[in-house]
């Protein structure tokens, strides 16, 4: 009599497993496309939201008395004029704002019809980043109102939701490291990020310029106290910056450069080439600003550039490491893998 032969444990398993498994990978089918319709509108919805910005903000530059009130932008900046005013060809950087943006939306449209794109820009991206453009468009309606403090606040809360931008495509890009594309990647550090920095960094300023508007025409707090406040803030802000990018966040923002060139083209405009008349400590302290922003811009340089000839010694050191144990997987030559790879 022949012994009765059962089965492995494991085939027993995957028999009974068989059909439980189709039906989680339909669902996880499932889940990936909702995924992607949900990332797809927040990104068609962030691209109509800017849009409507661009129209905005060119509607409020004209004093029309329909929806933007009896008095443009420009001429709610120039009544409210403090010690802290940017000569006023400084403000054409929203030019180079716009199209910076324009051109990373556009980009990411790609991610609609590319399948194999890593989430780098997660839904949770393009949410903030709407957020900041509604924020930016009532700051505009209200600032048109002549209504300061709403408009502060406002522009404190576009601060908030461009740095929060940032902070999500930094995770996405940790997140997927391993998976993205050099083109991907380059694009991402170079339009998106670079991209949104010059764009924080503006709004930034501006948002502390709002504060000392507000501490001085609201509050009755003298002009040149109130912006000895707010260049403080800003002073430290980019020394905080300037330690954080360079030790906790130095692999995240090793890419991120346009800091400094927005903060040196404020300072040179609100310095150097503006006729406002401005106190002498003021006038210290944004020399000051000016002055540790050039230095920082060109000692980030040059820590970019030593930081990514270290990566590029560090990989070839491992890579020979890897190849000198198995010479025979390179066709006798433990470095022509490198070569191919480097080159």
């Amino acid at each position: 009599m022949l012994p009765q032969i059962t089965p492995p444990l494991s085939a027993t398993l995957v028999t009974q497993r068989s059909y439980p498994s189709r039906a989680h990978s339909e669902i996880s089918s499932k889940m990936v496309n909702c995924y992607r319709v949900i990332k797809a509108v927040c990104i068609v919805l962030n691209m109509i939201m800017y849009t409507l910005l661009l129209v905005m903000n060119y509607a409020s530059n004209n004093s029309s008395g329909i929806l933007f009130g009896n008095k443009s932008i420009g001429q709610v900046v120039r009544k409210y004029s403090i010690e802290f005013d940017p000569a006023p060809w400084a403000f054409h950087i929203w030019k180079l704002v716009n199209a910076w943006t324009i051109v990373w939306i556009l980009y990411t449209l790609s991610h609609i019809f590319r399948k194999r794109v890593p989430d780098v820009l997660s839904p949770l991206f393009f949410v903030f980043f709407t957020l900041a453009t509604v924020s930016n468009m009532a700051y505009t309606q209200f600032m048109s109102w002549d209504i300061i403090k709403v408009t502060t606040g406002f522009n404190f809360a576009l601060v908030v939701f461009l740095y929060a931008s940032l902070a999500s495509s930094y995770a996405g890009l940790y997140k997927q490291r391993y998976f993205i594309r050099q083109f991907d990647f380059w694009v991402i550090h170079l339009l998106v990020n670079n991209g949104i920095a010059v764009y924080a960094t503006w709004v930034t300023v501006a948002g502390l310029r709002s504060l000392a508007v507000a501490m001085t025409y609201i509050h009755g707090i003298k002009q040149e106290l109130a912006v000895t406040i707010t260049l403080g803030i800003l002073a430290l802000s980019i020394v905080v910056w300037f330690i954080l990018e360079n030790t906790i966040f130095k692999e995240d923002l090793l890419y991120t450069l346009t800091i400094y060139p927005v903060l040196i083209w404020v300072m040179v405009a609100s310095v150097i080439l503006n006729f406002n008349p401005v106190s002498r400590l003021n006038a210290s302290i944004m020399e000051a600003i000016l002055a540790i922003s050039c230095t920082f811009f060109m000692g980030r340089i040059l820590l970019v550039v030593w930081r990514i000839i270290e990566k590029r010694r560090e990989t070839r050191a491992v890579a020979d490491i890897a190849m000198s144990e198995n010479p025979s997987k390179v066709g006798g030559n433990p470095r022509a893998k490198i070569y191919r790879k480097d080159g």
